[in-house]
């Protein structure tokens, strides 16, 4: 139940800043919005891209944080908090069992990790040449995996009503408000 409750707390979050970054670009196609982040910032700055999370920093804080909860990591690792539940819920799993739960685990950090460098950092764009833009991706998915790592190794896990006051009372305002920001900007640009 600890779950399925944190779960519906910042999935909503997490979908309004990805609606904020679909009304920026005008499109639902994953390779529209790739398109439209190739282009130079305003069209003026040249040396500076177009990326969403220039123009969308708050749905890229509120999506990376709400990718943080849906990958379970320390802060917000509460369906499977070790500390909490005798070493986590994986003790009755042993060799293959346990390996595809963990390989599960980094495969949803991958997932989260390549839909936010592609929604706010312009994808496979990037310093390198357009043929190498498989690279682009790749070491921005690298720098989000790293920084979903290192935050796991240093942050304290929270507790589950901090978890749930922030997911209802911060995460989700937070987002309506940049959806509805985001609207009138685009009413008033169009």
């Amino acid at each position: 139940i600890r779950a399925s409750a944190q779960m519906v707390s910042y999935e909503l979050a997490a979908g309004l800043s990805i609606v904020a970054v679909f009304m920026l670009s005008g499109s639902l196609s994953l390779r529209e919005i790739v398109a439209m982040q190739s282009e130079p910032l305003w069209g003026v700055c040249s040396f500076i891209p177009n990326w969403y999370v220039f123009s969308q920093p708050l749905a890229f804080f509120l999506f990376v944080i709400t990718g943080l909860a849906e990958i379970n990591r320390t802060p917000f690792d509460m369906p499977e908090a070790e500390s909490e539940l005798v070493s986590g819920f994986c003790t009755e799993y042993s060799s293959m069992k346990y390996a595809l739960f963990f390989m599960a685990e980094y495969a949803n950090m991958i997932v989260v990790s390549a839909i936010a460098a592609t929604l706010f950092l312009g994808g496979w764009y990037g310093p390198l040449p357009s043929s190498l833009g498989v690279f682009n991706l790749l070491g921005k998915i690298f720098a989000f995996m790293f920084f979903f790592i290192w935050l796991r190794a240093t942050l304290p896990r929270v507790r589950y009503d901090q978890l749930m006051r922030m997911g209802w009372k911060v995460l989700l305002p937070l987002a309506l408000a940049n959806v509805f920001i985001t609207g009138l900007v685009v009413v008033i640009l169009q």
